[in-house]
């Protein structure tokens, strides 16, 4: 996969430096990883760091950022390693929405699937950001992915963030599950309860790869799928909502949209939900 996408970040000539973190699971793929990131880093463009175990994608992000910070950059783009840059004009327009104001933290683009054709979870492209609103009403982040520029309540997987962010904010590693979920929300809402606000550009876009032809992911039931969903998602309703009649109401909802998603996974739902809230109360209790 690195391949694949690799080169067309290396090739943007507005980009200063690629950061790469890669886990193997086999000491064969390790060397795959080697083979392919040596042949990129004569270049002096790539810093790489290789572990020979599961970091899970939270805490490879927190190593990222943590390596990011050591440079001296203005922007900063996380991607997977499944996301290919399509044209290298679409970060300039990124950095040209950061400096609409100080108060613009984190401008989004779409992710584009090519067999389904947007990769958010739910999206709901309304005008007049019904979409937000729809999130803080349900609970449950709905993407609007067609209108804009404008600021949102939350953005797609694909965002770049100022530099003073990425020496603030951290991934809770209260996410870290076999597959992600709610940890780029989280990241988010850090991003505006600093006082940064999010923008969304419809204009600016990458493709996202068949995930299925990683090397290093993690092969998974999609009962198991909809577990971490409603487990994090519960994970995420109660650390930003205080008052329990939200967070009743909030779960209520979210889990009768599960419900009406995958209805034949309820066993998984209602599972996710209970150790969601088990979870959180044990993180709390151990200081978290």
């Amino acid at each position: 996969m690195l391949e694949i996408t690799l080169p067309s970040w290396l090739k943007a000539k507005r980009v200063s430096k690629v950061i790469v973190v890669a886990e193997a699971s086999s000491r064969d793929i390790l060397k795959k990883y080697e083979k392919i990131l040596k042949e990129y880093g004569e270049s002096g463009k790539i810093v790489y760091k290789l572990a020979l175990k599961r970091l899970g994608s939270v805490r490879a992000r927190n190593v990222l950022l943590d390596m990011v910070a050591k440079y001296g950059h203005k922007y900063s783009v996380m991607v997977d390693d499944d996301y290919l840059l399509p044209n290298e004009n679409y970060l300039v327009l990124m950095a040209m929405d950061l400096e609409l104001g100080d108060e613009v933290g984190a401008v989004g683009g779409g992710v584009i699937v090519s067999r389904r054709g947007v990769d958010p979870d739910f999206f709901l492209n309304l005008p007049i950001n019904l979409a937000d609103s729809l999130s803080a009403v349900i609970g449950y982040v709905f993407l609007d992915v067609k209108h804009g520029p404008r600021c949102s309540g939350f953005l797609p997987p694909f965002f770049m963030i100022k530099k003073e962010i990425d020496r603030m904010v951290r991934y809770d590693e209260i996410f870290d599950t076999p597959t992600g979920f709610r940890e780029e929300s989280d990241f988010q809402l850090q991003i505006k309860h600093l006082g940064y606000r999010l923008l969304y550009d419809p204009r600016v876009y990458v493709f996202h790869s068949a995930a299925e032809k990683g090397g290093n992911r993690p092969k998974m039931s999609l009962e198991k799928r909809v577990y971490w969903k409603a487990r994090n998602h519960t994970i995420f309703i109660f650390k930003w909502n205080k008052l329990i009649i939200r967070r009743i109401w909030y779960l209520i909802l979210s889990t009768l949209i599960l419900l009406v998603y995958r209805p034949w996974y309820a066993f998984w739902i209602f599972k996710g939900l209970r150790d969601g809230v088990f979870t959180f109360k044990t993180a709390r209790a151990n200081g978290r």
